[in-house]
């Protein structure tokens, strides 16, 4: 059981390293945001021109934040989780109710990294508009976040799983 409890606790080390490389990397476009607008809205009227992927750099890395946040709510638990119904119910269906929540949520993250790996191929060939980038980098923001997603429900449970085991009793003397 030791042996089990310190995979458990490998695997939500894991989560946590993820979980910081994404709020860096959500850090780091949101400032690229941040700097493209300003520098956009000073050469625009300090210059009277403006970049032609001014406007598009931004909006793609607000959906890869977008993405990438979602699957970070998903890890907090600040996702839907019926938590009004759930609190309504009887204690033993309570338990049901959440983990029906999570296996949907899961499921979920599943068809986006299955779709979202389709989507990619279909459509990441195709040239962005201002940009020499195919859309490729645009479009895998689904499939990561799918995946994601499905990652930190699975380190959801890896530390319930931890917390039971560590807090079952140990045989007797």
């Amino acid at each position: 059981m030791a042996a089990a409890i310190r995979l458990l606790a490998a695997f939500e080390a894991l989560t946590g390293a993820v979980k910081t490389v994404v709020r860096w990397a959500m850090l780091a476009m949101a400032v690229t945001i941040f700097g493209i607008v300003l520098f956009t809205v000073f050469s625009r009227y300090g210059f009277g021109t403006v970049l032609s992927w001014s406007e598009e750099v931004p909006r793609y890395l607000l959906v890869w934040i977008a993405m990438l946040g979602g699957a970070l709510a998903v890890e907090r638990g600040d996702h839907i989780g019926f938590e009004l119904i759930a609190a309504a119910m009887p204690r033993g269906l309570r338990g049901l109710t959440r983990g029906l929540v999570r296996l949907g949520i899961a499921a979920f993250g599943g068809v986006m990294v299955v779709y979202g790996i389709q989507l990619v191929d279909l459509f990441g060939g195709d040239w962005m508009e201002s940009i020499p980038f195919t859309n490729a980098w645009f479009y895998v923001s689904v499939p990561i976040a799918g995946g994601l997603i499905l990652l930190f429900v699975v380190g959801a449970e890896a530390r319930r799983l931890r917390l039971r085991l560590e807090t079952r009793p140990g045989p007797g003397p």
